[in-house]
């Protein structure tokens, strides 16, 4: 079994519009696809960036517009981004589906490690293929010998690392992060970082994460779009120009590139919320 991602590595959003009880968060965004992997969502809150990651993810159904899913060779995945006529039933097994990486790892506590990992799998690769990947990707995240533990025997540290394993396990077609560093210290919030780009070049496949804090958007971003406030009419779109392997987290060429999305985030926000 080969344990790749999918091919899909970049993204394509035309003149999207949404309105979320008749508040309107985007209106005509686009995102012309270029190199880009990871994607980061950089924004104040409330600017939707949740609201685009379930847009992408089929979980929500645009007003107006289209998202494609474009594979390395620039070709689109045969036709738009499916959108579900009800996406309530919308799951992970469903084809072509993206993953999630949340700010909690939203593990089920009375399921082992292992278990935990292999539940999105199971319908679509069977017990055995779904065991099979789903030990591999614990061994990509350290956590070989913790694959019968329950979730209350683990750290935070280690909870995250298991949820992490679940997503990149899942053969789909992206990896979407909602803020999943946020609630860890610096130390452990590099190293999943870290973590996280090493499970994107071992299984390569469209990852897009969604931050508030300019030091992860420069450090993970290969491409970076900040949104402005509803309806989101103002988009920066910047690629970071740095080498990864100069990507030292608050190095000199990091911090420059920081300065400028903050000087853009305060430009983006109403100097009554300042």
């Amino acid at each position: 079994m080969s344990f790749a991602g999918g091919s899909v590595l970049g993204i394509s959003i035309k003149y999207l519009s949404f309105a979320y009880n008749d508040t309107p968060l985007f209106k005509n965004l686009t995102l012309v696809p270029e190199k880009e992997n990871p994607l980061v969502i950089l924004g104040p809150s409330g600017c939707g960036k949740t609201t685009l990651l379930k847009l992408i993810a089929g979980l929500l159904r645009p007003d107006a517009g289209e998202i494609n899913f474009i594979r390395s060779a620039g070709v689109s995945v045969a036709g738009d981004l499916p959108l579900p006529a009800d996406p309530v039933k919308t799951g992970p097994a469903a084809t072509g589906a993206c993953s999630f990486v949340f700010q909690e790892p939203r593990l089920l506590p009375w399921k082992t490690v292992l278990k935990n990992v292999m539940l999105p799998m199971e319908q679509s690769l069977g017990k055995t293929g779904a065991e099979e990947r789903a030990r591999h990707f614990l061994r990509q995240v350290s956590l070989e010998d913790r694959v019968q533990a329950f979730p209350g025997e683990l750290s935070g540290g280690q909870k995250q690392r298991v949820s992490f394993a679940r997503a990149f396990a899942f053969p789909g077609r992206g990896i979407l992060m909602d803020e999943p560093f946020q609630s860890l210290d610096i130390p452990l919030r590099i190293q999943l970082m870290d973590l996280t780009l090493s499970l994107l070049a071992e299984s390569p496949r469209l990852a897009v994460i969604v931050t508030h804090d300019p030091r992860e958007a420069v450090y993970l971003g290969q491409r970076i779009l900040v949104l402005g406030k509803p309806p989101a009419g103002f988009v920066f779109d910047e690629t970071p120009d740095l080498e990864r392997g100069n990507r030292v987290f608050g190095s000199g060429a990091q911090i420059r590139m920081e300065r400028r999305l903050i000087e853009v985030l305060s430009f983006l926000r109403p100097v009554r919320e300042q």
